[in-house]
């Protein structure tokens, strides 16, 4: 779910991301210490894996999956307005050993002169990105920036928060194969502004800078693959000019930019955001832009509707085009049951990765899920 807008609640306060609920093990003047997660149990269709999750459905049929997430906490005074803070968070499926990090930082917290953090979490840019982030399970295809997964690992992040305005920089340190991907990056950086404009509307802007690396021979390879069937594609080449085109104009860099409004608060009454966003990639000869539209309403009584759509173009055809539409209740607020759906509205994007498409490209998906959190 989308973590910008959202005031900050419990357990650590005003940091990057708060837990909703959280136990505390250790609470005094000068040092918390608390734990926090959830448990799900997910019926999803044969396409309704995300691709970057770890518990991805391979096999061409229906498959229920459960999955913990698990976070620790701790906030210690240093002195008279300045605390260290940590926070780590990850998901653990049923089914396997591996681990997925989705948080794992720690830096100060000098209050109204902002907050410094060391490691994985969200860029800058995510203010932007993911003002439609607004499911319980479906994440969004169509925003570039999400190519690399969601939070990236091994950042210098700052915040700033006041008079109704919200400052995040973030700088990316050398990463090979960012989340899995076959992206690498000798270094990237972010910056964001975001501000209350009227009564419950904000807007915020943001750009992002990633420098892409080939100087490890397997990422190198990897990342040429990736990039050869696009640039096959967009100049037309044959499988013999495409070696040759490829090795000399391999993309060096992309720059992200756009912004996001949205009105209301999520979880709370209604809220609807809309997401604007350029992607250019170095010698790509057009640019990709996302539009995305995402509305929320959260009833008294427990019940919650959410939907959406997700569109992303390149030169004239659409990458992504995705109607997500979602229900959900809260029998209390540690239980919710939910549904939610997405449909391909006939975008084409073999146009623009070849014939070999990312997973689940282009299908229709089915998630039936229950969560209990603590």
């Amino acid at each position: 779910m989308y973590k910008f807008f959202q005031p900050a609640v419990l357990c650590l306060g005003t940091i990057l991301v708060t837990p909703a609920l959280c136990a505390s093990l250790y609470n005094s003047a000068d040092f918390s210490f608390d734990i926090f997660g959830r448990m799900q149990a997910l019926l999803l269709s044969r396409n309704g894996s995300q691709h970057d999750r770890i518990y991805a459905n391979e096999y061409g049929d229906n498959s229920l999956v459960s999955a913990m997430r698990l976070g620790l906490a701790s906030r210690a005074r240093l002195t008279d307005g300045l605390d260290a803070v940590m926070l780590a968070e990850w998901d653990m499926p049923d089914g396997t050993l591996n681990t997925d990090t989705r948080y794992l930082y720690t830096g100060i917290d000098a209050y109204q002169y902002g907050v410094l953090l060391f490691g994985r979490g969200d860029s800058a840019y995510y203010a932007v990105a993911g003002a439609t982030d607004i499911y319980n399970y479906l994440d969004s295809r169509a925003n570039d920036y999400f190519i690399m997964g969601d939070t990236l690992p091994g950042q210098i992040m700052y915040r700033l928060a006041a008079l109704s305005y919200d400052l995040r920089l973030s700088y990316q340190t050398s990463q090979s194969r960012i989340n899995g991907s076959p992206f690498s990056v000798r270094n990237a950086g972010a910056i964001s502004l975001a501000t209350q404009m009227f009564d419950n509307v904000s807007i915020a802007y943001g750009i992002s800078y990633s420098d892409l690396t080939y100087d490890n021979a397997d990422s190198s390879q990897e990342m040429q693959d990736y990039f050869a069937p696009i640039l096959a594609q967009d100049y037309n080449l044959s499988r013999d000019e495409m070696a040759t085109f490829v090795k000399n104009h391999k993309p060096g860099h992309k720059y992200d930019y756009g912004f996001a409004v949205s009105y209301g608060v999520l979880g709370s009454g209604p809220y609807a955001a809309f997401v604007f966003t350029g992607t250019d990639y170095e010698y790509l000869q057009h640019q990709l832009y996302t539009f995305e539209t995402a509305l929320n309403y959260s009833f008294n009584n427990g019940i919650g509707v959410n939907g959406g759509v997700e569109l992303q173009t390149y030169n004239d055809f659409f990458t992504v085009a995705d109607l997500k539409l979602g229900i959900y209740y809260a029998f209390s607020p540690t239980m919710k049951v939910f549904a939610e759906s997405q449909f391909d509205l006939g975008a084409e994007p073999e146009k623009f990765y070849g014939s070999s498409l990312p997973y689940g490209f282009g299908e229709d998906k089915f998630v039936l899920g229950a969560e209990i959190v603590f």
